[in-house]
């Protein structure tokens, strides 16, 4: 209960010391403090950016810093090798899919599906971490979409799309 009351306190101290940088210092910020997430969107790279490079684009791109210190727009990012790098907190805005950030978790795969599958390992992370999310926020399968649900865009390429289709 201590513990549960101190994590609590720390995610408040964290909120009102980013208010105070968009409020006085005119940073631009990110706050972690949305309602559940109650879906999940899925992207591609279109590129061949790992992490890094992807984040230093949306911070020339957007400039809006996460709570964990990432620009990212993506809550979370999975590279070549299957490994997830989370930019964002679940309940914190993304800057992914136009109307639907605040109620979203982002996830983009590095490549692009257009030119070239993805790999074994992408894919099983993916399964993995929508499990995970789907568990964790009592998200359904039809509550998961590709990019290209909500834009006119290729994103998340047809290889993606059709595999997310496999899980309904």
């Amino acid at each position: 209960m201590l513990k549960l009351m101190i994590k609590k306190l720390q995610l408040q101290i964290t909120i009102l010391k980013l208010q105070i940088e968009i409020l006085l210092l005119n940073k631009k910020r990110t706050i972690p403090n949305l309602d559940k997430p109650t879906k999940i969107i899925v992207h591609h790279a279109a590129g061949w950016l790992d992490f890094e490079g992807v984040n230093n684009y949306h911070k020339q791109k957007w400039g809006f810093k996460s709570s964990l210190g990432f620009y990212i727009g993506y809550t979370y990012f999975i590279d070549r090798q299957g490994v997830v790098h989370q930019g964002r907190a679940d309940n914190e805005e993304g800057a992914h899919t136009l109307g639907q950030n605040k109620q979203s978790i982002g996830i983009c795969l590095m490549g692009n599906g257009e030119e070239k599958d993805f790999t074994s390992e992408q894919y099983q992370s993916l399964s993995d971490l929508l499990n995970k999310k789907k568990s964790e926020y009592g998200i359904s399968n039809s509550q998961i979409f590709g990019h290209n649900n909500f834009s006119n865009t290729l994103c998340p390429s047809k290889r993606l799309t059709l595999w997310l289709l496999k899980l309904s």
